[in-house]
């Protein structure tokens, strides 16, 4: 190596760590992320106190938004508008917090069948899942049986006095008994 590249060694080594240094700080610090952060639960916490002022709520969300928002998640800012927004609309209601037991869990759809593995090279478990029977012809038959078009009672009593009219009239043709069939059927959908 010579002189003139052994100078270059310690120039390229001092730029390398100001640009790694730069590039770190670039973000915001994690003390500004954990002041925003305290300050947010602290705001939260004066909306479930019932003892606190409305003035006191809506001072600490605007002091919250106009100085601890750096490097906050946009859920949380767009959390401290609304609530800023519905404080200084004359909604002071506190909001709900809702710890107990009184959302139910959605039931799973799959569990384990067996107990996990305890080898990291050990293949997963299967898995069981609730599977729907296949329909069959029998039951396809017994639901289109079980479901009746509309106002069927009404049409089998239109067919039976059709029936009824045209084999009586057979010498003067059915065109009277259409008629009436026709308006019966009309009577059913009405």
């Amino acid at each position: 190596m010579t002189r003139a590249e052994a100078s270059l060694v310690p120039k390229r080594l001092a730029r390398a760590a100001w640009l790694t240094f730069a590039a770190a700080a670039c973000g915001p610090s994690l003390t500004t992320v954990h002041e925003g952060t305290i300050r947010f639960e602290h705001c939260y916490r004066l909306d479930l106190e019932p003892r606190e002022g409305k003035p006191q709520r809506t001072a600490c969300w605007k002091l919250w938004l106009d100085a601890y928002t750096y490097g906050q998640p946009r859920d949380r800012i767009d959390y401290a508008r609304r609530r800023l927004h519905s404080l200084e609309n004359g909604n002071g209601a506190q909001p709900e917090l809702k710890v107990a037991g009184e959302h139910r869990p959605e039931s799973r759809q799959f569990y384990l069948v067996m107990p996990g593995p305890t080898s990291v090279h050990a293949p997963p478990p299967p898995i069981a899942t609730v599977e729907q029977p296949a329909p069959n012809a029998k039951t396809a038959a017994t639901t289109a049986a079980a479901e009746r078009p509309p106002a069927d009672g009404c049409a089998a009593d239109c067919r039976e006095e059709w029936e009824s009219c045209c084999s009586a009239d057979a010498g003067a043709g059915c065109e009277p008994c259409q008629k009436k069939y026709t308006a019966c059927m009309r009577g059913c959908f009405r």
